[in-house]
């Protein structure tokens, strides 16, 4: 056994009858205690074994988020099985890429995603599809317990892509326990009696391995309307939850039906005054903190939403907060944020060295974004390749959408770029508004000079953190 697979089966058995899941199954809400959870993990071993799986074998999971889904990581974790995770979102131009980089000797699927096979050639060319949902344990000889090294590949997740180039990103089974390490010293747990509501099959894993209990709502952010969400959530409202670990998106879409909760954390996208206003008076009566992270480095930056909120209206600019314990921040060339921890993932499928810069023997993280730190608080600017050059000099996207919209109130969102002399300036915005009035706030603010303002509906965003605005979509609306 590797040290993750050892800390989820100590816990398994500190916490014996203490409930590990609270989930939805067909509708009806299910309940699994840590032992459990262990014999479910255990069965699955079995039949993975059974049906052939072996250490250093390669799986590709298209599964949604469920507890069927964890038992099926937990299993092949212990079997020394590596797994790529793909968003039921993504492309499907990335989904080929996966079989053609990742080579799957099995995929597996649920009811949900089982139709995924009449779209893909290159799942009907393998021949061990398992479906998660059909999965019935037989008697299978027991598999043998092998030594897994904290080298081999446990985990393979898609980046997001929506801000750059789309990555899949490793981690080892060491990369993975540092991760779940680092989760678990800054969150703030207070009591062993935590129960945590995540949408995170990581946050998930780091909750089983300090005994946490886990609210699984299984919401498919992308998919489901606010309606439906609502009457997910409904299902557990009688459950103490007291925490929440979730992403901007979940905020904005949901309300708090939890009265005893006391912290919520969130991250996956910077938010503008409105959208960070809106989820202060839903979660009030809450902590908020909001985490800057990457898939590399899964945090790396907290504040309190209630600073980050008075400094954007003080400052116009989004104060990203401290470097989190077990995390060391710096500003490289150019402004850009640059990350190093032990829990950073350094190796992707497809290697690519432009990510790293390497300073005495300390690998840092490129993360692609700019911005100052001052005082020990991390201030964000925006993503390194949408600068633009303007009379008064270099400035950057977030920088002016930040202000535009603090200037004026009917704009709900909105998103800037340059291309050669122009620069184009799109709106989302809730009431009639004289574009020739944002046009001289930018002119004199700025020194912009030539720019086209835009009104769209929605402004294109990531189908997985709808506030997290696609940069590359809007692009191709002004070549």
């Amino acid at each position: 056994m590797s040290r993750i697979i050892e800390a989820f089966h100590t816990a398994c058995a500190q916490e014996k009858n203490k409930p590990s899941f609270y989930y939805l199954e067909k509708g009806k809400r299910r309940t699994k205690t840590f032992h459990e959870l262990w014999e479910d993990t255990d069965a699955m071993v079995q039949y993975l074994y059974g049906s052939g799986v072996r250490k250093g074998d390669r799986i590709l999971a298209f599964a949604a988020p469920c507890y069927q889904l964890c038992v099926f990581m937990l299993a092949s974790l212990t079997l020394g099985a590596s797994i790529m995770y793909v968003d039921i979102w993504a492309k499907q131009d990335r989904l080929k890429n996966a079989f053609t980089d990742y080579r799957p000797d099995y995929v597996l699927v649920s009811d949900q995603t089982v139709l995924i096979k009449v779209f893909f050639r290159e799942i009907r060319r393998i021949k061990n599809v398992i479906n998660i949902d059909s999965v019935r344990v037989k008697d299978y000889e027991p598999a043998p317990v092998e030594e897994i090294s904290e080298d081999a590949v446990a985990l393979l997740t898609m980046t997001t892509g929506s801000t750059g180039t789309p990555k899949i990103a490793i981690r080892t089974h060491r990369n993975l326990f540092e991760q779940l390490k680092l989760i678990n010293e800054n969150m703030e747990f207070q009591t062993k009696d935590e129960i945590v509501l995540t949408t995170s099959y990581i946050y998930v894993f780091a909750n089983i391995m300090k005994g946490y209990t886990t609210v699984l709502p299984q919401v498919n952010l992308a998919l489901q309307s606010r309606s439906q969400l609502s009457r997910k959530l409904a299902k557990f409202i009688d459950i103490p939850v007291s925490m929440i670990i979730t992403s901007p998106d979940f905020c904005l879409k949901t309300n708090n039906l939890y009265p005893e909760l006391k912290r919520v954390f969130f991250g996956g996208a910077i938010l503008n005054i409105r959208e960070a206003k809106t989820i202060q008076s839903k979660f009030g009566n809450a902590e908020i903190v909001y985490i800057y992270g990457a898939t590399e480095c899964n945090l790396i930056a907290s504040t309190h939403l209630t600073e980050y909120i008075n400094l954007l209206k003080k400052e116009q600019r989004c104060a990203l907060g401290k470097a989190v314990q077990g995390v060391q921040v710096k500003i490289g060339k150019n402004n850009e944020i640059l990350v190093s921890s032990r829990a950073l993932l350094e190796n992707y499928l497809i290697q690519d060295k432009s990510n790293k810069t390497m300073e005495d023997h300390t690998v840092w993280h490129n993360t692609g974004d700019t911005g100052v730190y001052e005082n020990g608080i991390l201030y964000y600017l925006g993503r390194s390749k949408y600068r633009l050059n303007v009379e008064s000099g270099s400035i950057y996207s977030n920088q002016i959408e930040q202000n535009v919209i603090l200037q004026f109130k009917a704009i709900q969102k909105c998103a800037v770029l340059q291309k050669d002399d122009m620069v184009y300036l799109f709106v989302e915005i809730s009431e009639t508004l004289d574009f020739s009035e944002i046009a001289v706030f930018l002119r004199e603010r700025y020194h912009i000079r030539n720019i086209q303002i835009r009104r769209l509906k929605r402004i294109p965003c990531d189908v997985k953190h709808h506030t997290k605005i696609n940069y590359q979509k809007l692009m191709e609306r002004i070549i």
